[in-house]
């Protein structure tokens, strides 16, 4: 990836030059030099003050309160899981809820190492990551702190659209996650019984040979 970057940079500056924009190239990085550390001050701000907010709603209590309400949910997904898994993946659920992606990271690890089995990911791991990845988002304040950043006089007014997008996305993910591990196990099935018959017939004709 780095040498992908690199060669493009490097094609459009020379290209750049070769066609007589040498001072639209200049401009552009100076300006974008600029506009980058606005944007890092702008959203790093709103990303800061949110993930404060979910810290200390978390040593407040409100990871273990949200835990025991969703749990139903969550064992309903997941199965019985330890109390600190299900407050881990609690936790990353309400911060992807409220568009605080880097916030939600942290939870979403610790999540994934306790249901670790192996070197193999277990079901319950691959549906927590299309959970994690296509999460309904009620408040994206990262994104809208990216609009806000950019010159949005209303950088909220997406919200129906985000809602809408996300609970489709969500529904579509879980759905797909759900049918695929069901023909997963009934090709696993087929897949046994064909070696099962497979090695019947084997040892069938091993049977005749000596005989």
């Amino acid at each position: 990836m780095n040498y992908l970057f690199a060669g493009i940079l490097v094609f459009s500056i020379v290209s750049a030059f070769f066609g007589g924009n040498a001072d639209g190239v200049t401009q552009a990085v100076l300006s974008g030099g600029s506009k980058a550390v606005e944007y890092a001050a702008t959203a790093g701000a709103a990303i800061v003050v949110y993930s404060g907010i979910m810290k200390v709603a978390e040593r407040a209590g409100l990871g273990l309160w949200l835990s025991r309400r969703l749990s139903p949910l969550i064992e309903r997904l997941f199965g019985k899981l330890p109390a600190g898994v299900r407050e881990d993946i609690t936790m990353n659920v309400s911060c992807n809820f409220l568009g605080l992606g880097n916030a939600a990271t942290p939870y979403g690890i610790r999540a994934m190492q306790a249901m670790a089995q192996g070197d193999r990911a277990t079901d319950g791991m691959i549906l927590f990551a299309v959970i994690n990845s296509s999460s309904i988002q009620f408040l994206p304040t990262t994104l809208a702190a990216v609009r806000q950043s950019a010159g949005c006089a209303s950088p909220f007014d997406i919200l129906p659209c985000v809602w809408i997008c996300s609970a489709l996305s969500l529904a579509a993910a879980v759905t797909a996650c759900f049918v695929c591990r069901k023909a997963g196990g009934w090709i696993a099935k087929l897949h046994n019984a064909g070696g099962d018959t497979y090695n019947r017939s084997r040892r069938a004709d091993k049977a005749g040979k000596r005989v």
